[in-house]
């Protein structure tokens, strides 16, 4: 299920990112503040996306901390 978000997050972040080309490009002066913003958050999008981890890795790495915590006592 967290690799479909990651992906679906992905993949609005590109869509974000286009929206932001086509604002950016034939719109004039007006609208270019607005289409590098926009392309910077799509492409904030993609990042948190692609950095977001699944959950198993999450329960696996908090495992093992618990399990090196309880091995020192």
């Amino acid at each position: 299920m967290v690799n479909e978000k990651s992906n679906l997050i992905t993949y609005l972040g590109l869509g974000i990112s286009l929206l932001g080309v086509v604002l950016y490009d034939p719109l004039g002066f007006l609208f270019k503040g607005t289409g590098l913003m926009v392309i910077g958050l799509g492409l904030i999008c993609m990042l948190v996306g692609y950095k977001q981890l699944s959950e198993v890795d999450i329960v696996n790495k908090t495992v093992e901390n618990f399990e090196k915590n309880r091995r020192k006592r």
